[in-house]
């Protein structure tokens, strides 16, 4: 339906123009206006798509009305319906701007008259749109900081048809030079590169390629040329051009290392500075609670650090809080982060530490290191530290509120005598027996079969159909009730419980979805979530063997999550696992894939068949244009990979929406399905058929 502004005097001929339009099937809204105030304020509430207007009326003329539109709203369509306009006064409307005029004795054209100028008005903004796309393309091509070109694969020799400015600023050679030969010219006599190959089989098979090779510049000196090249689908018979972007990796590599040292890390100690801590404890606390897990932080201020500054001058200052550092790294573990953040002052940041006498053991260590004396300048010197302590999510959800109440906590170990730690809230200490209760619990959970899966559907977005579904754990204690992950599956990995509580959700979730195919079912792949020590088990691949013999599902129909994190660590074991997973037959998923420190290199050497897109990236892809580009490329960068896309965290209609606009494969949210038992399960696959 459209909305017409009528600016007219009388009444009965907007009736009369309305009756002859609704009955010519021309559905409309419309408001009338007779006064210059009353156009102007129409035009910004009511916004019309089209003005018809009188030519002669008491309070104000229609070119009056036509030039105060035009100054308003440029693009909307006008058109004059009077009975007092001759042929002059017409033809000067038209050159003002108006779209056509229609005589009133004449209504029967009016219906025509306004269905053409307002297929006009869209033929003229679907133009402009489409022109200023493309001025902005080739402005943004030819703008890249990155060299590209296009080409022109049918030609004799692959020549090039184009390239842009920073071709020719990062090769030396102009476009005169270029344009017309084979890219074989930047690699001059190096012609025997392994990666030449593989670029031009992608060529033969029209598909997307990365490779890296070694290119010369004019001067002949040599650089790293990370090349992306993609077909250009222009329809036809084949592909005919293929466009690249250069990527001279040779400077990045040379400065990558010391730019990301000065901006990280500091400069007396080597720890990590308060950059890179915000970046750590952000990270971490995605990753927590996406996992539900705790991570703790503690503030650490040296006791009386200022007297050895005073008496013994800045360079001894500087031994001592060099030592010291060095000392609190020996007291964490290797996922831990320890940073000095000024001063005298440091904090860590302490990974899945869920039992407060898990954190208490690591204070007690430091406490026990700092003792031993510090010989500086043939003097020895006894550090003590005040050490304040606030976890999440007990204490706060994000990186200020917890540097915030450590920070706190430390003063208050201050005024208690220094060379004493505090946890952020004294009811913490009171919690710890509860704490050590529900691990003991725990041990007995398996044993009284109290343990119980959820399941989470995922469907396929081009179809709509469940094809998968991810398996989630809950704990239903005998007199507590439900238990919320968070409390017990960090509490399994650090006692090792979650060896055999990932062995128990393996074989449970492969033996319910086996149920579901004797009842005949199609075939429901299932997720599996990995934990990190699960992988490194020595016995891994057998367990999962004997899971496949025990149960009998199809390998193909069982999917094991893992996350950036855990494939990270130790590479190359992972790989290992990984192909051996994958010769099984079972497909693999790399889980929260962005939010970590994922090396694209290692991505294209693991045998992944599926990226998850993090929920943290997809809850405002249609309001956050930084989340929206992440999420397309990860799109992009895992197809062009052959690997499929599934995200998470789908709970608006724009979120799917989008995810399909994009060409994600797969999702799973509460918009799709909330967490289900293996009855409701079922019934909603009856549903699905």
């Amino acid at each position: 339906m459209i909305k017409i502004l009528f600016v007219e005097d009388t009444l009965y001929d907007v009736e009369l123009a309305s009756r002859e339009l609704s009955r010519n099937g021309v559905p409309h809204a419309s408001q009338r206006v007779d006064t210059e105030h009353d156009l102007r304020e129409a035009l910004e509430k009511f916004d019309p798509d089209l003005v018809l207007s009188d030519f002669s009326m008491p309070h104000f003329d229609g070119l009056s009305a036509l030039e105060i539109v035009k100054q308003l709203a440029p693009d909307l369509p006008f058109v004059f319906v009077s009975g007092r306009i001759g042929e002059e006064q017409a033809i000067e409307s038209l050159k003002r701007g108006a779209s056509d005029y229609v005589v009133k004795t004449n209504l029967s054209r009016l219906p025509s008259a306004v269905t053409r100028v307002l297929e006009q008005a869209r033929e003229r903004d679907e133009r402009i749109k489409v022109e200023q796309e493309l001025r902005l393309r080739d402005r943004a091509i030819e703008a890249c900081v990155n060299p590209i070109v296009i080409v022109d694969v049918q030609e004799p020799g692959m020549p090039l048809i184009y390239v842009n400015g920073a071709f020719e600023s990062i090769t030396g050679y102009t476009r005169e030079e270029a344009v017309g030969r084979n890219c074989r010219f930047l690699q001059g006599t190096d012609t025997e590169q392994p990666e030449l190959e593989k670029l031009r089989a992608a060529i033969r098979e029209q598909r997307p390629a990365s490779v890296l090779l070694r290119n010369y510049h004019k001067d002949g000196s040599m650089f790293l040329n990370e090349l992306y090249i993609a077909p250009v689908n222009e329809g036809g018979d084949g592909v005919r051009h293929f466009v690249g972007v250069l990527y001279d990796v040779t400077q990045i590599k040379r400065y990558q290392e010391d730019l990301e040292h000065q901006a990280n890390y500091d400069a007396l100690t080597g720890l990590a500075n308060r950059n890179l801590l915000h970046e750590r404890i952000q990270q971490a606390l995605i990753h927590a609670k996406r996992y539900e897990q705790m991570l703790t932080i503690v503030f650490i201020d040296m006791d009386n650090f200022k007297l050895v500054n005073d008496s013994m001058g800045h360079g001894a200052g500087d031994e001592l809080i060099t030592t010291v550092g060095t000392r609190l790294q020996n007291c964490v573990r290797a996922g831990d982060t320890v940073a000095r953040i000024g001063g005298d002052e440091f904090v860590l940041l302490l990974i899945n530490q869920n039992m407060q006498s898990g954190v208490s053991h690591v204070m007690q260590r430091i406490q026990q290191e700092m003792t031993k004396p510090v010989q500086i300048r043939g003097q020895d010197i006894v550090v003590t530290c005040s050490m304040g302590i606030a976890s999440y999510p007990a204490d706060g959800m994000d990186v200020e509120s917890l540097l915030a109440n450590a920070d706190a906590a430390m003063y208050r170990a201050k005024s208690q005598g220094r060379n004493n730690f505090q946890f952020y809230e004294r009811e913490m200490n009171a919690m710890t027996g509860q704490r050590l209760a529900l691990e003991r619990d725990l041990w007995r959970a398996l044993e009284n079969e109290e343990f119980f899966l959820l399941y989470q559907p995922q469907i396929d977005l081009a179809s709509g159909h469940i094809i998968g579904v991810e398996a989630l754990i809950r704990w239903s204690h005998p007199r507590r009730g439900l238990i919320p992950p968070l409390d017990f599956i960090p509490m399994a990995e650090h006692n090792g419980l979650i060896i055999p509580i990932g062995t128990w959700v393996l074989r449970t979730a492969c033996r319910q979805m086996c149920e579901l195919r004797a009842e005949r079912f199609p075939p429901l792949r299932v997720a599996v979530n990995l934990s990190a020590r699960q992988l490194a088990e020595k016995n891994f691949i057998e367990v999962i063997r004997s899971t496949l013999h025990a149960t009998g599902i199809d390998p193909a129909c069982l999917e094991l999550e893992l996350t950036e994190s855990m494939v990270m660590h130790n590479v190359e074991q992972v790989i290992s696992v990984l192909i051996a997973l994958n010769d099984m037959g079972i497909q693999l998923s790399l889980d929260d894939f962005g939010t970590g420190f994922s090396s694209l290199a290692y991505l294209k050497r693991f045998p992944i068949d599926r990226l998850k897109i993090d929920q943290s990236f997809i809850f405002n892809c249609d309001s956050d244009q930084d989340d929206a580009v992440i999420a397309q490329s990860i799109i992009a960068l895992a197809h062009n990979l052959k690997i499929k896309v599934i995200a998470e965290g789908v709970e608006r209609e724009q979120h799917l929406a989008f995810l399909k606009q994009y060409g994600c494969d797969e999702a799973q949210g509460y918009l799709i399905g909330r967490p289900l038992t293996f009855d409701e399960l079922r019934a909603r696959l009856l549903t699905d058929k």
